[in-house]
């Protein structure tokens, strides 16, 4: 079943021609139904264009005060929501906010069936939904990984929504739905343009879940070096292992924190301090050998690191473990 937005407005509306609506648009579609609401707080600009595969609707508001509008989800749905002005934000019946999306940004979101208030802030906006038939998009791309779960989301009990990272395609859906007048085939066109929104998103969503698999094993890969390396100078220099892993200082010290919870220069000082109270609690080194193995010259530097760390100073515990 194809769901679309139903507008709960007290406003009387108007229904323009194309023509007057090539006046109150800067997007005017020939093959919308379109509505003109005029109230105290502002004008609403809504177009409807109904189809086998996907329900549009554009709408565009210039607001002087802010402004809710209530509206209904009859059925669980999917929509592609793409904005390039203004800020909206979304809340369920209960008045808790669901979501928030800015201008030249495209979402992937799903609703439950039910009533949702739309906040909006003073100012121009131009937002288009596009509700999306659920089986055509269960049977097309429920295979995909990175929308194997958010599809699941459909009708499950208590799932009230979920939302997909946002992307900036919004310029390129508005842009494209300015070539629908220039179609000659309703259907066809149709069909091409929901597609085309659709597999953009899918791409960018693609290509950040690569991303983030790739980070993922580098972040691996360095934490696996600075394990095995905590006792060397190089892990002091991390500008030499930004080019041994091939990644900006930046990044890689971003990456290392990301794996370890804590920067990577404490992360190196932590693994040092923990290796030397095991040598001083297990070993017969002196202090200045268990300062050198674990990569400090200096080892009166090393003490004051170490009783920093643990608020004793290396030759309390020594002391304190040969009495034991």
């Amino acid at each position: 079943m194809l769901s679309q937005i139903e507008l709960n407005l007290p406003q009387p509306t108007t229904t323009p021609s194309f023509d007057e609506v090539k006046n109150l648009s800067k997007f005017p579609l020939k093959m919308a139904q379109a509505h003109h609401i005029t109230a105290q707080e502002g004008t609403l600009l809504m177009q409807s264009v109904s189809h086998y595969l996907a329900h549009i609707q554009l709408y565009e508001y210039r607001i002087s005060d802010h402004y809710i509008i209530d509206f209904e989800v009859p059925e669980p749905s999917f929509f592609i929501t793409a904005i390039i002005e203004g800020r909206s934000v979304l809340h369920n019946e209960s008045g808790e906010v669901i979501s928030e999306i800015a201008g030249n940004t495209c979402r992937l979101t799903y609703l439950a069936a039910g009533k949702y208030q739309q906040r909006l802030i003073v100012g121009d906006h131009k937002m288009l939904i596009i509700a999306l038939k659920p089986e055509w998009l269960t049977n097309k791309y429920g295979d995909h990984e990175e929308m194997r779960d958010f599809i699941a989301s459909y009708n499950i009990d208590g799932k009230q929504s979920m939302s997909l990272p946002d992307f900036n395609l919004a310029p390129h859906a508005f842009n494209a739905l300015k070539k629908l007048n220039e179609g000659k085939d309703f259907d066809i066109d149709i069909h091409l343009f929901t597609n085309d929104c659709l597999k953009r998103y899918l791409n960018k969503l693609q290509a950040k879940t690569v991303n983030a698999s790739y980070q993922e094993t580098k972040a691996k890969e360095i934490a696996e070096f600075i394990n095995q390396n905590f006792t060397t100078k190089i892990v002091d220099d991390e500008d030499e292992l930004a080019r041994r892993f091939m990644t900006s200082k930046i990044t890689l010290t971003r990456l290392a924190k990301r794996h370890f919870g804590r920067p990577l220069h404490k992360q190196v000082i932590e693994l040092r301090m923990l290796t030397a109270l095991k040598m001083l609690m297990l070993t017969k080194k002196t202090i200045q050998e268990i300062a050198q193995h674990i990569g400090y010259e200096d080892s009166h530097y090393f003490s004051r690191a170490f009783k920093k760390r643990f608020g004793v100073s290396p030759n309390e515990v020594r002391i304190s473990t040969l009495r034991s």
